[in-house]
């Protein structure tokens, strides 16, 4: 579990990876139930915040063992960042920018919720395979 020490600084993605789940242009299908309840249990919102024990997510292309083994995912920082207690504790902490949680004007189009992005998820699984 992630620990918040102040004045450390926390890795995190500034741009949604290629491959990022929170991208609308994403293929939702190459992720599994793990990770959609993963999603679920580090959701929150407006009055509905995640608690400071909820996972915080990191990119899943950043593996153990790499370069950037947990980098924190961008894509869900700009969408649900702000509603999950640790990371407001880390923008205070100053452990992570503010700009950290808003998405860019040049970024890609991005799911507005957990909701959505999960309603797209269950379209694209009930969408026919192509080849």
């Amino acid at each position: 579990m992630w620990r918040v020490t102040p004045g450390a600084v926390h890795e995190y993605r500034d741009w949604p990876c290629t491959r990022c789940p929170w991208r609308t242009d994403a293929d939702l299908t190459a992720f599994s139930e793990q990770d959609m309840d993963m999603l679920r249990r580090a959701d929150g919102g407006p009055g509905a915040e995640a608690p400071v024990g909820a996972p915080v997510v990191a990119c899943h292309l950043d593996q153990p063992g790499t370069a950037h083994a947990y980098r924190w995912c961008a894509g869900w920082l700009a969408t649900v960042g702000e509603y999950h207690l640790a990371i407001r504790l880390a923008l205070a902490f100053d452990i992570l920018p503010g700009h950290a949680v808003k998405p860019r004007s040049n970024w890609p189009r991005l799911y507005a919720s957990l909701d959505a992005l999960l309603a797209a998820r269950a379209e694209q699984l009930r969408a026919p395979a192509h080849d």
